[in-house]
């Protein structure tokens, strides 16, 4: 078991990738080859080779070798649920796949698996762990019928050739939210598939989930990837296409203005994702570029994490 679980942590080893290039490893080095199931052998092998020092562990390294195996690719599977995106058949495709049905940190989930687990090593037996995962896998079929039901309502309230998409959010499964597409940008909604739209009038806007309404009150909100000041979309429009900030345009799927500073001559244009968009927090990911003056190159930034103020400059590359 410490063998499987220490393999399953091995493939997000490409975290260091972010210190080298936060915006690199966001689009080209996060969730490829250590994420891939192609590659899952080599792995596998890799930490099978790190026990060999040890007499105890070489002496049954083709257990060792399955344990490892199984840790890494159940990272992979599990990965594979959030809105990232895992490219599982790198080198041979670039390919991200997505089931896009849990959020990236699941308290449900990662209760069961805990609790399971705890009650398995106390009692020395394998019960509460083949419960656990039966369990955990019938919570994980749960989010593909609740991911189904909030398409179905979305589609609903659109045109039937609109293109919609809903994403897993925070706290409980029943939270979603939607996007649509419209002729110039998107339209945003949050929804909570439990709201009880009689009580809505009642809900307490000091909760971070009174965001997420009941079907009946959905509030699509326009999110423009320009933004929808008409006075600082020819700079946000500017800024998009410049050459540095070709990775961000690679790596973002529901790409919107997240705010434009300007701060004497010097003027910065900020851009996130909607998949990391919360109602209640900054979003995860936030690039932008900035210039001294309206002439001057565009030097490209990111803004630190949870921090409204804080730039860090990103490296250049090719």
């Amino acid at each position: 078991m410490a063998v499987a679980a220490g393999a399953a942590a091995l493939p997000d080893i490409d975290f260091f990738g972010f210190w080298i290039n936060p915006l690199l490893y966001l689009t080209d080095w996060h969730r490829t080859a250590t994420h891939s199931i192609l590659l899952m052998p080599l792995w596998a092998g890799v930490v099978t080779a790190a026990y060999w020092l040890f007499k105890y562990p070489r002496r049954r390294w083709r257990i060792i070798y399955v344990m490892s195996a199984i840790g890494i690719t159940s990272h992979i599977l599990l990965d594979l649920l959030t809105v990232f995106g895992t490219r599982v058949f790198y080198p041979v495709s670039d390919v991200a796949f997505s089931f896009g049905t849990t959020f990236v940190v699941d308290l449900l989930a990662t209760s069961i698996i805990a609790i399971s687990l705890v009650v398995s090593l106390r009692y020395s037996r394998q019960f509460p762990a083949w419960g656990g995962l039966v369990l955990l896998a019938s919570y994980l079929g749960l989010q593909f019928m609740l991911k189904s039901q909030a398409l179905t309502i979305a589609e609903d309230q659109v045109p039937k050739t609109t293109e919609v998409y809903v994403l897993p959010q925070p706290f409980l499964p029943f939270n979603w939210k939607l996007i649509r597409r419209t002729d110039d940008g998107y339209s945003v909604a949050h929804l909570n598939l439990l709201a009880d739209p009689v009580e809505f009038e009642h809900v307490s806007y000091g909760n971070p989930l009174s965001s997420y309404r009941s079907r009946k009150n959905l509030h699509w909100q326009p999110r423009l990837i320009f933004g929808l000041d008409s006075d600082i979309s020819a700079t946000a429009a500017e800024a998009w296409v410049q050459p540095q900030f070709t990775k961000f345009r690679q790596f973002t799927r529901f790409p919107v203005l997240y705010r434009v500073d300007q701060k004497g001559t010097e003027t910065c244009v900020w851009f996130a994702d909607m998949r990391y968009e919360l109602p209640f927090l900054p979003p995860a990911f936030r690039y932008g570029l900035c210039r001294t003056e309206i002439d001057a190159p565009w030097q490209l930034y990111r803004l630190t994490r949870f921090s409204e103020t804080e730039r860090r400059p990103i490296p250049p590359f090719e």
